[in-house]
């Protein structure tokens, strides 16, 4: 894969995770969390569970490059940037969650102390058919909306619709910048914050790095030979498919002549029966001669 080709936007997972998951430089982490989390006490610290990234680590298939870091005041935070849209977003970050969120060692059943479990996805595609680009979501009760538990949060946030947005918050920023760091919207932003400063600089430095360059072409790869798999693999069971099918279809279409017969049968069976009714002939009789319950003669009446 040519140079020219690679994403080297923070929308690439390997960018966004040197970017964000880099205990070299936390503040750009949490001044993201800052800017999307709901608390009167900011955050002032975390600690990344790191993934190394090695080549070896890279080539994986279908390998995942969340951020996973637990806050200095014990929440637990997973964020992961999704560029194309498999169709199971909403189940995958659940699933995601229930995983970390089950992961904690509970100690003599003190349930009462498992952490707050947070799940971030930002999207490069449309998930939901309105036009908010930043969907919460809790457990609540569906008729007084009040929150079951605050130990479950998930955040969507989908890049598309921010194009018409200003950048004039800190989460539009730091939206704006995943989504191309390079924007006119933003260049007068980086000045406001020393964070800001940090985060392009931190960017500039990453995409200039031939290492850097090396791990996103494996990771592009490594993807596309994963989807290539799974290509093949569907087509493969397609055409098994297409030979199953004929002997298949042809129970289908039997069986279906089957159904049909029946219905038919029945339904003369009920048309005898509402003729007998109607000549005053009881129930008892109507049902020897027809077949047809009591119940179904009587909600012919």
């Amino acid at each position: 894969m040519s140079e020219a080709n690679l994403d080297t936007t923070p929308k690439s997972d390997v960018i966004f995770k040197i970017l964000f998951g880099n205990p070299k430089h936390p503040n750009l982490l949490i001044s993201l969390l800052n800017s999307i989390l709901d608390t009167e006490k900011p955050i002032v610290g975390v600690t990344i569970k790191q993934t190394e990234l090695t080549p070896e680590f890279l080539m994986k298939k279908g390998v995942r490059l969340d951020v996973l870091a637990e806050t200095s005041d014990g929440r637990l935070i997973n964020i992961e940037i999704q560029k194309r849209n498999e169709h199971n977003m909403k189940e995958r970050s659940l699933f995601h969650w229930s995983r970390i969120f089950s992961g904690q060692a509970v100690v003599s059943e003190k349930y009462e102390n498992l952490k707050q479990t947070i799940c971030i996805n930002i999207v490069n595609f449309p998930l939901f058919e309105d036009g908010r680009y930043w969907h919460k979501n809790f457990l609540q009760d569906s008729e007084t909306n009040e929150k079951l538990t605050d130990l479950l949060e998930i955040h969507f946030f989908e890049l598309p619709k921010i194009k018409k947005r200003a950048a004039d918050s800190p989460i539009m920023f730091w939206l704006e910048f995943i989504n191309n760091p390079e924007s006119e919207k933003i260049k007068s932003m980086y000045r406001l914050e020393p964070v800001y400063e940090e985060a392009k600089a931190a960017y500039r430095r990453a995409i200039a790095d031939p290492n850097v360059q090396e791990m996103l072409r494996i990771s592009e790869k490594a993807d596309m030979d994963y989807k290539d798999a799974i290509a093949h693999a569907s087509e493969k069971g397609r055409e098994e498919g297409k030979a199953e099918g004929l002997e298949e279809g042809e129970k289908i279409g039997i069986e279906k002549g089957k159904a049909e017969e029946r219905a038919k049968a029945k339904a003369e069976k009920i048309e005898s029966a509402r003729k007998m009714l109607s000549k005053g002939l009881e129930i008892q009789d109507i049902a020897d001669f027809t077949g047809l319950s009591h119940a179904e003669i009587e909600a012919l009446k």
